[in-house]
């Protein structure tokens, strides 16, 4: 029987690979507990979204600090009555965090970085938002792409750079739009999150210097 792990989930937005990741738990998929979601943005519809799951919520408006740091160690005090995290998964979480982050919440059971993230581009082709934009060819000095990759990573101290852990095609149509490749890309961002996290917390994924290897 594996023990139940505990997981925080950050957004700043709509949080639907949230309210992925949090009915993947509740249905058994995913043998983890989802404690706590994060937020940044007090108006973030992710919010109402886990209200309506059932998960607590803790908001931190990053507004009201200088510093990332600061910020990033108000929310570790706000998160106390929910520790042990073993896993956080950013989710649309718009913001790059520090290694006080990445530090803190490292595993040290499984030996891994406990802060994971999903980009919906190949990390190794394009970093930052916008990466629907990135495929379809609308970012300065892009092309639009046949096949855009969904990626999930650990999160290192850079901007999405972190060894990857999954990826999974979306192929870009001639006739997408960015709203149109948005909503496929989705569906597929909502199949892959929830299988890593599953993998992760069933002790499943190691990490060999800056390879990951998947125990399946």
């Amino acid at each position: 029987m594996i023990d139940k792990k505990r997981i925080a989930i950050f957004i700043s937005g709509s949080g639907t690979n949230m309210e992925a990741i949090v009915k993947a738990c509740k249905d058994g998929r995913i043998p983890a507990e989802p404690v706590v979601v994060v937020s940044n943005n007090p108006d973030a519809y992710g919010l109402v979204r886990a209200k309506n799951l059932g998960v607590p919520t803790v908001v931190v408006d990053h507004r009201g600090f200088k510093e990332r740091v600061e910020h990033e160690k108000e929310i570790v005090r706000r998160l106390e009555p929910y520790m042990p995290i073993d896993l956080v998964c950013l989710a649309g979480y718009m913001r790059v965090i520090t290694p006080y982050l990445i530090d803190y919440f490292y595993n040290e059971e499984l030996g891994l970085p406990g802060v994971i993230n999903i980009h919906p581009a190949d990390t190794r082709a394009y970093q930052g938002t916008h990466g629907y934009e990135f495929a379809l060819g609308l970012i300065p000095n892009s092309r639009r792409l046949d096949r855009t990759w969904i990626t999930v990573h650990f999160v290192d101290p850079g901007v999405d750079t972190g060894p990857i852990i999954k990826q999974a095609p979306v192929d870009v149509l001639p006739d997408d739009t960015l709203d149109t490749l948005r909503e496929r890309g989705l569906k597929v961002e909502h199949r892959i999150y929830p299988e890593v996290v599953r993998l992760y917390v069933e002790g499943k994924i190691r990490l060999e210097g800056d390879e990951v290897r998947i125990l399946e």
